[in-house]
Formats: structure tokens, C-alpha cells, sequence
């Protein structure tokens, strides 16, 4: 079922791309060479679902639970940190850690990385909302979507390094 699916995610978006190229080859072949890269394009299917689990869960904490935002964005970052750490492992860097201290220091080296990331995410978050009083869910989206390409070159540099 799942190659059946990303066959048809494929052929749409080679369609596409196919289109873009007729306009401008150069995006068109620019367009290609991401596509190809199945890594890049598998951290960005799981980097959009671990904003939609942060997103969701920092939704859920403000608005039926009513949290503070920066309570509420600390607990949906620890949420979208261990989603993020099981999904960046098995389906987007596919590491294999030869016994249990192998993996505590993978996860501990993950998880410190991402500890820079949610620093980021606290001061933006703050400044947005708490002091220039911008939407907080709108705000929310757009430093995900900052944090994202951050954690892509902390993983692909720090922490799902491939072993020689």
C-alpha cells in the first residue's frame, strides 16, 4: 500500500516538475535534483509532521487546557521532540546503533541539538507574542517552519552521522 502511494506521490510530482521545466529548464532540473533527494524529501514529510504534532499539541494545551504560551510551547516541543527523534531514525536517516550506549548517546545528541532549536523557538515565540503581540498560532507555524531547517543541519551534521 505504501509504495502504491508514494508511486502515485511521485508520478504527481514528476508531472509537475515536468510542467515547471517546460517554463525554465534550469528550475525545472533544479526542481528534479531535490526531488531525487529522497532524504531531503523524507526530513520535510517529517518535519511537517512533527509541526503538525507540536502545532496540534500546543493548540490543545492553550486553547482546552489553557496553558501559557510558553508553558504550552515547551510540553509540545518535548511532544514533537520524541515523535521527531523515532521518525528522523527510522525513515529518514536510517541509523542502526550497535547496542544500548550507542543509542542513549544518539538520542542524547538529538535531543541536545533540538535543546538549541527550542531556545530559538522560546525567544521568537516571545518576542512575537508576548512582546510585539502578534498572533500566537500564526507565530507558531511560521517558527516551526524556521526551527525545521535548523534541525535538518543539526541532524544531517551532529547526530545521524553515517558510520564509516
Amino acid at each position: 500500500m505504501g509504495k502504491k502511494i508514494w508511486g502515485a506521490i511521485d508520478a504527481l510530482a514528476r508531472g509537475v516538475i515536468g510542467a515547471v521545466g517546460k517554463l525554465s529548464p534550469k528550475l525545472g532540473g533544479a526542481l528534479l535534483g531535490l526531488w531525487e533527494n529522497t532524504e531531503l524529501i523524507a526530513y520535510l514529510l517529517a518535519g511537517v509532521a512533527t509541526t503538525l504534532v507540536n502545532y496540534v499539541a500546543y493548540f490543545l494545551l492553550t486553547r482546552l487546557l489553557g496553558l501559557g504560551v510558553m508553558p504550552a510551547t515547551n510540553v509540545a516541543w518535548v511532544l514533537a521532540v520524541l515523535f521527531a527523534y523515532a521518525v528522523n531514525k527510522a525513515f529518514v536517516f536510517h541509523t542502526h546503533c550497535d547496542g544500548p550506549l550507542a543509542l542513549a548517546r544518539e538520542a542524547a545528541s538529538f535531543f541536545a541539538m533540538r535543546l538549541v532549536s527550542l531556545l530559538m523557538e522560546n525567544a521568537l515565540m516571545y518576542l512575537t507574542v508576548e512582546v510585539l503581540h502578534l498572533n500566537d498560532l500564526a507565530m507558531k507555524l511560521l517558527v516551526n517552519l524556521l526551527v525545521i531547517v535548523l534541525n535538518y543541519g543539526f541532524s544531517k551534521l551532529f547526530v545521524f552521522k553515517k558510520r564509516a
